[in-house]
């Protein structure tokens, strides 16, 4: 027997176009329509308008390469490892707590927990407990914190600032939503600068104690071919200290500097409207069906 036969397109037509008059056109269903109009009205007023904040970077080149010093019959090889994945370890010192400590020692703490009030002191920012989480402390036994701190700052950071990369590419987007256009510019640019800052400062502090270290091998060795790879090492490392040694960025460099879209992304309304229809549209047709079957059900 063919498919359609047995299932009897026509028979389940005419019941659904009868479940279609029964509980969806009907005045009850045209209220709930209005009434979720309104609902959508409301919710759109007191939503806050999120923008989306956004620059591209492009990594840098990583340096490698390969060095081999030759003196008389023998030789040594001395390799110049490359730094890593740039993307990772930017990504990295990005959501890190010292970078997020830094961003709170330069006052983004009093931006973002105390409305912006630079008067006060930003390590004694009081912090409001939620009742779930007093409950919580109350019965596991376990104290909250009176204040903020640089740990809730990269908490902030964590779940804020978003990183991609494209799969085959070198561009970095870094992004986040707020409803503070100025403050998520001007929050993105910073904590890029202050995350590459921080490799900077982390290679040239490893740098100089290398030199410090080679420095005294140089002192002992009596081998030339070591003394010359030592001394090898030592340029090296005063070259890479040179180079880092200034106020372009490191591991990575802007393409687009973090703007803002036009418009805000969220809320977006047709969306809303058609969430809460639906959702009303539904309710419609329970409340309808229970007020008539309710001697069956009850």
């Amino acid at each position: 027997m063919n498919f359609l036969q047995k299932f009897n397109i026509k028979e389940k037509s005419i019941i659904a176009k009868n479940f279609f008059f029964e509980f969806i056109w009907i005045k009850t269903s045209l209220y709930f329509a209005i009434a979720s109009l309104f609902i959508s009205i409301i919710s759109i007023q007191f939503a806050l308008p999120q923008f989306y904040v956004s620059a591209t970077l492009r990594e840098a080149e990583a340096e490698s390469g390969m060095n081999i010093n030759q003196t008389g019959g023998g030789g040594l090889l001395g390799i110049v490892g490359s730094e890593g994945n740039v993307f990772n370890e930017f990504r990295s010192n990005i959501y890190s707590y010292v970078v997020a400590q830094r961003m709170w020692e330069k006052g983004w703490g009093s931006q973002i927990y105390a409305g912006g009030n630079q008067d006060i002191d930003f390590n004694t920012i009081e912090r409001n407990h939620t009742i779930s989480e007093k409950i919580g402390s109350l019965l596991v036994g376990y104290d909250l914190y009176d204040y903020y701190s640089p740990h809730d700052l990269q908490a902030f950071i964590g779940g804020s600032v978003f990183l991609s990369k494209e799969i085959k590419g070198t561009n970095i987007t870094v992004s986040m939503m707020s409803d503070n256009q100025e403050f998520a510019i001007e929050f993105l640019n910073d904590i890029i600068l202050e995350a590459d800052r921080y490799a900077k400062e982390h290679l040239i502090a490893r740098s100089k104690a290398v030199i410090a270290e080679t420095y005294k091998q140089l002192a002992v060795s009596r081998n030339s071919a070591i003394t010359s790879s030592l001394s090898g090492t030592i340029n090296r490392e005063y070259l890479k200290i040179a180079t880092l040694e200034n106020d372009l960025p490191y591991h990575i460099y802007f393409i687009d500097p973090p703007y803002s879209s036009e418009y805000p992304v969220s809320p977006k309304a047709p969306a809303i409207f058609l969430s809460y229809l639906i959702i009303f549209v539904f309710g419609s047709i329970l409340f309808n069906f229970v007020r008539k079957n309710k001697d069956d059900l009850w």
